[in-house]
């Protein structure tokens, strides 16, 4: 067998490079429905992404990462204990309307479609603000060991 020449090895990664960069050309999936044809693609804009709700800025977590999604289902008359998260949150308001009360820094409202980064190391307490029961998808973006996934409780709002 021929050993390969260094201008073939050369050509067949500029080739590879070429291909990788028109597939990732392709796929942006800011570009709505294109090249997925029949799939829809939008993006879901976030209330002041660099900062959280409460304008802190915030930093990933040092470590392995470890990235969990839940669906919190809160019903009308329900809230949550108060309580503070070390870590960043993207929260995604699926229905409904989330209350959340952030003590001395006042409450704010999200209705479906909203979507934003919730307040690092700071109480708060979340609930139905109006009738219907609110789902919402929150993604906690923090570090396998410790795992900080885990709501701390508060004793009351700051």
């Amino acid at each position: 067998m021929q050993k390969p020449t260094r201008r073939a090895v050369l050509a067949s990664l500029a080739t590879v490079a070429a291909l990788l960069a028109t597939a990732a050309s392709a796929v942006d999936h800011r570009a709505g429905n294109d090249p997925y044809e029949s799939i829809s693609s939008l993006p879901v804009a976030i209330e002041a992404p660099s900062q959280t709700v409460l304008g802190q800025a915030y930093t990933f977590p040092d470590g392995v990462p470890l990235i969990e999604v839940f669906k919190i289902t809160i019903e009308p008359g329900m809230k949550t204990a108060p309580h503070k998260h070390a870590i960043p949150l993207l929260a995604y308001v699926l229905s409904g309307e989330l209350g959340v009360d952030y003590g001395s820094r006042g409450k704010k409202t999200f209705s479906m479609g909203q979507a934003y980064i919730e307040a690092i190391n700071w109480c708060h307490v979340g609930y139905a603000a109006g009738d219907a029961t609110v789902e919402l998808l929150g993604v906690y973006l923090g570090q396998q060991d410790p795992n900080q996934i885990k709501p701390e409780p508060c004793d009351r709002l700051e």
